[in-house]
Formats: structure tokens, sequence, C-alpha cells
């Protein structure tokens, strides 16, 4: 990935995924919000304790740097569950009440509205762009290690394929920001849910623990659906071991701040 200043907020971007100009993607850093104590300074998650004015204004701020009224960047009410939503223009006429029940207990959500940022929070989850350059389609993906086990990236990828037409080896993606495989130690009743190849031996060895690859967990499911190796780009930057930058649930607890990883269609350049 690679870090930008968009007005003075800093987010870093996927590489692959610059290279479209019809597409508008970004992944925040815990740097240039208004919070303070455990939340500071950009938290832009409602819903781990800090004072929702501050994380109002924090969106604000988001929106600000990319350019985008308030009311185009969609959220999902996520619950680590594999629910997916469809963005249509129906729900963008909808009233709010609406909107909300819509966007309760999902975790990834499409969409192929223009100027319409869909994004998802995360603060050790593993969140996931994809982009159909063909079909002009766009998916943000919260994959939490249940959202994981259930196979969310591929049923979303199964969505674009019945909804939209997409072809999944066309698809861009880009893993992002999360807890690495090298300090993401979980018990038997995590990872038993998954492959042998996608844990290890803690070190020293401990019974009941290993440590647990969601990156390469997410990566098997997009190349599995159909997405070209050479088309999925991973951060590898650790929300944990990198305090200066990211907020992470595990290091410092649930009462801590959340970053958006977003992406949203925009009408190509001429």
């Amino acid at each position: 990935m690679i870090s930008v200043t968009l007005k003075g907020l800093s987010v870093l971007q996927f590489n692959n995924l610059t290279r479209f100009p019809e597409v508008f993607h970004f992944s925040t850093i815990r740097t240039g919000g208004l919070s303070n104590a455990s939340y500071e300074s950009l938290n832009l998650g409602f819903n781990s304790g800090d004072v929702p004015e501050r994380v109002l204004a924090n969106r604000k701020l988001l929106c600000t740097a990319i350019e985008l009224s308030s009311n185009r960047i969609i959220f999902p009410k996520q619950t680590h569950t594999a629910a997916i939503k469809v963005i249509t223009e129906e729900f963008l006429s909808a009233d709010e009440e609406t909107r909300n029940q819509y966007l309760k207990d999902t975790d990834s959500i499409i969409t192929n509205q223009l100027d319409i940022c869909i994004a998802v929070k995360t603060a050790d989850c593993v969140p996931v762009l994809l982009f159909d350059p063909r079909q002009r389609v766009v998916a943000a993906i919260h994959a939490g290690w249940r959202g994981t086990a259930q196979n969310i990236v591929m049923k979303t990828i199964d969505k674009m394929v019945a909804d939209f037409g997409s072809t999944p080896s066309d698809l861009i993606a880009g893993i992002g920001p999360s807890i690495s495989p090298h300090v993401y130690e979980v018990s038997s009743d995590v990872y038993n849910l998954f492959d042998r190849e996608l844990y290890e031996e803690t070190a020293p060895p401990k019974i009941d623990k290993r440590m647990l690859n969601l990156w390469k967990a997410n990566h098997n499911q997009l190349t599995r659906a159909g997405v070209e190796v050479q088309n999925i780009e991973t951060a590898n930057l650790c929300t944990f071991s990198d305090r200066d930058r990211f907020f992470s649930a595990r290091r410092d607890g649930a009462k801590t701040g959340r970053m958006a990883t977003g992406i949203l269609l925009i009408q190509p350049l001429h």
C-alpha cells in the first residue's frame, strides 16, 4: 500500500486499485482526528464508547478529505455475519429508518451506484475491497474470523456474479491492514474452523493455542472464487503491531477506535 495525503488527512491506498481512474478507495489510519484517550484520534466507529459528537466530526473530516457529502458514505451495521447487502438506487431514495433497518447485521456491501462510498470499520479484522472494472461494481467486506470462517469473501463474489454478471477473473482485490499471523493467537474453538494450512504452532508451543493466518485465509477465498493471483494485493500491515498508525481491539481492548476502508465508483477523468 502507499500513503497519500488528502486535504491534510493521511490515508493508505492499494497500488493495484490506484491504476483505475474510475474508482477511488482508501484505508484510514488512526491519526488526524478529534477523539482522545484510547480513541485517539481518527476514530470512525460509534459502538465502542467514544463520544458520538467526536465520531461525527471525524467522519466529516474523512468526507471532506475524499470530497464527498456525509450522506453518501455507507457503513453496514457489522455483527460478524456473512450477510451481504446491495446498495441500489431504491436504497438511496429510502428514508433513514428504512436504510438503517436494511443495513442491520450486515458485513459486506456491494454497489454499482456512482459517487456512493461503501465502507467497513475495523480494528484487527480484515477489510477486503473488490472492484470489477468491466461491470463497474465495487464491494467492501468486513472479514473477522467469524466472517472468514463463513466464507464471506467467496459469498460476496458469488453475489457479484449473480446480481451484476461479474467474472471473478476480472476482479481487482485488496486485503487491508489487519492483525497479522505473527501475533494472532487463537484457541481451538477458532482454529479448528479453518484448514490446517492456515494456522501454526505458537513459539514456544502452547496447549490449545495456535497462530491463525486470516490474510492467507481470505487470499485463498479470493483465488478459489476465481480471482487472479496477480490481481490481489495484500497490505501486509499489522494493526496489532503498529500502535502509532492503527487501532487494535486485541491490543487495547474493545473500547478503542475503528479505522475505515472504503471504495466508490467515480466518473473517469477525460
